[in-house]
């Protein structure tokens, strides 16, 4: 899977360097961005002119909480590929204006967008980036609350203080981006996955709208199936 998705990005790199790539947090593409990162140690000048923005964010965590999107993205992916400040765009998650952090997100995505490369995971609710099962989804970045099943997932059902609210991409900046690299992987996705490939499309499994975009790859650690 890692070395899938790994390929297919360096592929879409070198064909065009400062293309604009959305990066997730979290275990399912971190084996990919390894990869990228060991490359990137061999070819210095590779990623130098690549342009990222990121995905989401958890709000409402206790402040220096080690459990950030931004952490996680900074030691997995922007610092060992060299990302500097100038070409990358994050939500805060200390932000007092949670609101105006996702505004300021979307108006990132109108000047630089559309994206190149969109990176997601899937929750086991089907959600994709922070957009939760609803029947009616918001379209730019926006603060979203987070269900029930996705605060008792994981790691997240073991912090003292977990998040209250997320911060995340809509779904037409996901839909509007020209690849999109779905990564499976982790435990409790099997049933996620298996409805996954029913072509359906419901507001109540985001994942769905997947079906629609022209060019989704999906990578599957055969290990969480």
């Amino acid at each position: 899977m890692s070395s899938e998705g790994f390929e297919l990005i360096k592929k879409e790199i070198e064909k065009k360097p400062d293309l604009l790539f959305c990066v997730a947090s979290g275990g399912s593409p971190a084996g990919a961005y390894s990869k990228l990162a060991a490359y990137k140690e061999v070819h210095p000048e590779f990623g130098d002119q690549l342009r990222v923005i990121k995905l989401d964010e958890w709000g409402g965590l206790e402040p220096g909480s080690p459990f950030t999107s931004e952490l996680d993205v900074q030691q997995k992916f922007v610092q060992p590929m060299g990302i500097t400040a100038d070409r990358y765009w994050t939500i805060d998650p200390d932000t007092s204006d949670p609101e105006g952090a996702c505004f300021h997100m979307e108006q990132v995505m109108e000047q630089e967008g559309p994206l190149d490369i969109c990176i997601l995971g899937i929750g086991v609710n089907g959600h994709i980036a922070l957009n939760e099962p609803l029947e009616v989804h918001q379209l730019p970045y926006h603060v979203c609350e987070l269900a029930p099943s996705t605060l008792a997932n994981g790691m997240l059902k073991t912090l003292k203080q977990p998040p209250s609210f997320g911060m995340t991409i809509g779904l037409r900046g996901i839909m509007q981006s020209k690849l999109i690299l779905l990564f499976i992987a982790g435990s409790g996705k099997k049933e996620a996955f298996e409805r996954l490939q029913e072509p359906k499309v419901s507001g109540q499994f985001p994942a769905s709208f997947l079906w629609l975009h022209p060019n989704v790859q999906v990578l599957v650690d055969k290990r969480a199936v």
